[in-house]
């Protein structure tokens, strides 16, 4: 009887540490949606909501990290034995030591230190959260953030329209500040029009957004079947959205990134040795491609003629070759201009958006030189973190980009063949090409997108195969 009653206590023991280790496991998803909220509605918050508190709100996201991470220490759930991330954090403490003496041979005003600050937040602070992701969102967690991300698809679609077919200074556009320095200057697009942001502030956070609702609705009716993401009538709200959406954009890096997670899903398919499910795969994303080439220049003509317009205008003046396709590769090269930059760097966070906003920053003297096809490295890929971070820490981030996309491609390919599920790739090409050729350290939007969907893509490669001998789809779990 005395064994019996050690293995009972054990027995209760493990089940009371089971039931604390998922109560909070479901409490960090609950904090990571609020992230992932936050990072669409922000822009909002910013725009109409609270103007006057605008600069504040570009820090929302920072305290519920940091009780994310808590609670993950606490409970002693923090990722561990990832090289990827030990050398993030070498890099992050070596960044931290960089710092003060960029301050002192820079001769910077103490305040630039919010800059720095602002900066090492961009560069490190969200890593962890990636595999936080990865750790404890289960296969339902994948699941309804692609459900949540159709729902605010078709909630954006009439907002996305009436950018478009609203002036720059309208209250829809600017937002709602008093003061005129508070308020928002979309991008223009072509005729007079200009390239809409939906809930966000700028027009690349929809760019973000069009991608991941277009995997969202892909995955969706390839397993429609299932219902496995939403039912169909929910499915065929969110695709005329998108759709709508994409007219409406006049933005030719959204088309790229949307016919990328087009290209991959037809990949996925070939790659999972499944023929329905390539077949899927394969038709979906052309019936979708079909649609839009119809009806876009009958439904919306205006939207079409600016778009064209501005693809037309865009490619005169264009100094690559190749155009828009050249434009895109530039990320990957554009460090070969800036290899003259001092050894150690100007400043930390110098080359974010953010910095170009404060009028009291003044950058150097090299911000405003032509440097290759640009000015200076905010939109140059790779080269920014020569810019920030010197020649050596630099390349020691350049390296660990590289290094993420090609380990986190192997994983997700592997996990294709293995699971029969084209998600992960899917997921992939929209994480992966952020993560190696985004802007990740310079838009804060931009930032957000890329670790939290790195982390969803680790999260979806761990799908298991489907039960009852069906394998070209996931299991679906009980919620």
């Amino acid at each position: 009887m005395a064994v019996l009653s050690q293995q009972m206590i054990r027995e209760i023991d493990a089940r009371r540490m089971a039931r604390s280790r998922e109560a909070a496991r479901v409490w960090m998803v609950r904090i990571i949606f609020v992230l992932y909220w936050l990072l669409i509605f922000t822009g909002a918050l910013r725009k109409w909501g609270f103007p006057q508190l605008q600069k504040p709100l570009f820090f929302i996201a920072v305290p519920f990290t940091v009780w994310l991470y808590g609670i993950s220490l606490m409970k002693n759930r923090w990722p561990r034995g990832f090289a990827l991330l030990n050398f993030a954090y070498l890099l992050a403490g070596a960044a931290v030591l960089l710092i003060p003496v960029q301050m002192i041979i820079g001769h910077y005003a103490l305040r630039y230190g919010i800059i720095a600050g602002y900066g090492w937040l961009n560069y490190f602070f969200y890593i962890p959260l990636t595999f936080i992701i990865a750790k404890e969102f289960k296969q339902d967690d994948v699941l309804r953030l692609l459900r949540h991300t159709l729902w605010i698809g078709i909630a954006s679609a009439p907002l996305v329209a009436l950018q478009f077919m609203l002036p720059p200074g309208s209250v829809i556009n600017a937002g709602n500040a008093a003061n005129t320095a508070d308020q928002f200057n979309d991008l223009g697009s072509a005729l007079g029009h200009i390239r809409p942001g939906g809930f966000f502030s700028s027009s690349i956070g929809l760019q973000m957004f069009l991608a991941t609702l277009a995997i969202a609705i892909l995955y969706g009716w390839i397993e429609s079947s299932q219902n496995i993401v939403a039912r169909k009538p929910i499915l065929a709200f969110a695709t005329m959205a998108l759709l709508s959406m994409l007219a409406f954009s006049g933005s030719r890096g959204a088309m790229l990134q949307v016919a990328l997670v087009f290209a991959a899903t037809s990949v996925a398919g070939i790659i999972s040795h499944r023929r329905k499910l390539a077949i899927r795969t394969g038709v979906w994303p052309m019936l979708t491609v079909l649609v839009l080439v119809i009806f876009w220049p009958v439904v919306f003509p205006e939207a079409y003629d600016t778009f064209i317009t501005r693809w037309n205008e865009a490619a005169a003046v264009s100094p690559f070759v190749g155009g828009i396709f050249g434009r895109a590769l530039y990320p990957l090269y554009a460090w070969v201009y800036y290899l003259h930059t001092p050894f150690i760097g100007y400043l930390l966070g110098l080359g974010t958006n953010a910095a170009a906003r404060l009028h009291w920053v003044h950058e150097p003297a090299a911000a405003y030189a032509w440097t290759g096809y640009g000015i200076w490295g905010r939109e140059s890929g790779f080269a920014v973190h020569l810019v920030e971070l010197g020649l050596v820490l630099g390349a020691g981030y350049i390296f660990f980009r590289i290094w993420f996309t090609l380990w986190l491609l192997i994983k997700v390919w592997k996990s294709t063949v293995r699971n029969h599920n084209p998600l992960a790739l899917m997921l992939f090409s929209f994480a992966g090409e952020l993560v190696l050729m985004g802007q990740i350290t310079v838009q804060g939007t931009v930032n957000g997108y890329t670790w939290i969907f790195l982390g969803v893509t680790l999260a979806a490669a761990k799908f298991s195969p489907v039960k009852n001998g069906d394998t070209s789809s996931p299991v679906r779990l009980e919620r």
